[in-house]
């Protein structure tokens, strides 16, 4: 933990990086049941294949954000830590650990302070 740091300051990183973790668990989720040979009568395999991969690669743009978050939040930059978090959270599939933690980091005493 860093020192000095508020309590909202502190639970933001904290949640951030427990978002990342969670992203890359569901990441590989959507990897492993997109690869997965499965047929039906009624849809299209390659339509399915297609529609995950989109959503893999939408999903991996959220965690480099979220990631770019983070290291925004180590080097004491809240405000654009905050920011970086929200927009994680608006890309789908919405991970709501992203938008708490980016309004912890956005509301911390730290973030309003003038760089």
């Amino acid at each position: 933990m860093k020192e000095g740091l508020s309590i909202e300051a502190k639970i933001g990183e904290i949640l951030l990086a427990i978002g990342i973790v969670l992203s890359f668990i569901a990441l590989l989720y959507l990897i492993l049941y997109g690869a997965l040979p499965f047929s039906t009568r009624f849809f299209p395999v390659h339509l399915i294949a297609g529609f995950f991969h989109l959503v893999v690669l939408v999903k991996c743009a959220g965690i480099i954000t979220a990631i770019a978050g983070l290291l925004s939040a180590k080097h004491r930059r809240f405000q654009k830590a905050g920011v970086l978090a929200v927009v994680a959270t608006l890309l789908p599939p919405i991970d709501l650990v992203f938008f708490l933690a980016g309004l912890l980091l956005l509301i911390s005493p730290e973030a309003r302070k003038p760089s």
